[in-house]
């Protein structure tokens, strides 16, 4: 009887027990960013969340959601770090959203209202799940049109992002499965119709949180003088061609000419050139030829009688 109640008492124990550990996948990282006022009047909550390296997939997600959140899209972000919601299906409720993840890592986006009197703007992200975060980040975008912003806790860093804009980044820190974690943002908007992406799309040069002042015109053309220097540079190309043209015509001109010599030049004999005219005298002592021009002998040195 005892050992019965021992195996129904299992029965019961390790089914809740595989449930808890389904459900409590924890989470490498998690990065939140909060974007107020960028192309709505609310706050636009980004959140990229990684996996341990060994998780086994697919695995199923919870992802809280703050009341009267606004759900955009749950997507998985694939090896090559391509973002994309095909094949994801994701189940939102009154405070969640539940969905199926086959990859390493994930983005969901949603719409978290805020509270607004005047042109003061306040709201709080807040972080409460059963699954445990080991390094937790948010990085609160600064509305185009804010002053006065306040923070808490108070950020680690402030600096300006390549778009321009200021990005608060508070210190990482890890997140306890079912531990709250809040952040309390408060500013002041010049007007409550400034949204930053209308800035950024228009490029309007008046913004009201930069205080670097323009530079002055001086109307100098730097249009104008690219153009010259292009038709200088093409002009001197041109003189440069025709010049070489002619000089490597005047080469083969100056070149000699090989010179012909005809059929009877080359036929005639060259001893013909050179054959004596006229009569042959002979040396009367040594009986050797003479030259018409010769006084004496070439061979024995004996004048010649007819000189």
């Amino acid at each position: 009887m005892k050992r019965t109640l021992f195996y129904l008492l299992l029965l019961f124990i390790v089914p809740t027990s595989l449930v808890q550990a389904q459900t409590a996948v924890p989470l490498e990282s998690l990065d939140v960013e909060l974007w107020p006022d960028y192309d709505q009047e609310a706050v636009l909550v980004l959140l990229t969340g990684t996996l341990p390296a060994n998780t086994a997939l697919p695995v199923t997600l919870t992802i809280p959601l703050p009341t009267g959140a606004d759900f955009n899209v749950a997507a998985r972000i694939t090896a090559d770090n391509t973002m994309t919601d095909q094949g994801m299906t994701p189940e939102v409720g009154t405070n969640a959203v539940t969905f199926e993840l086959t990859e390493q890592r994930f983005r969901v986006e949603y719409y978290q209202p805020y509270t607004a009197a005047d042109n003061q703007h306040n709201f709080t992200f807040a972080w409460q799940s059963d699954m445990p975060v080991d390094a937790l980040t948010v990085t609160i975008q600064q509305p185009i049109a804010a002053t006065n912003m306040s923070i808490v806790p108070t950020p680690a860093t402030a600096s300006p992002g390549q778009d321009g804009l200021t990005y608060h980044v508070l210190a990482t820190q890890p997140v306890p499965a079912g531990e709250a974690f809040n952040v309390q943002i408060g500013y002041t908007m010049s007007s409550p119709a400034q949204l930053t992406e209308s800035f950024l799309e228009s490029g309007d040069s008046d913004l009201p949180i930069l205080d670097a002042e323009p530079v002055a015109d001086e109307g100098f053309d730097w249009q104008l003088l690219l153009l010259v220097l292009g038709g200088l540079i093409l002009v001197a190309t041109g003189v440069w061609y025709v010049a070489t043209l002619r000089a490597a015509k005047a080469r083969r001109l100056a070149k000699p000419r090989p010179q012909r010599t005809t059929t009877r030049q080359a036929t005639q004999p060259k001893a013909a050139a050179t054959r004596p005219q006229g009569k042959v005298n002979f040396c009367h002592q040594c009986g050797q030829p003479l030259q018409p021009e010769d006084k004496f002998c070439r061979s024995c040195g004996t004048a010649v009688k007819n000189k």
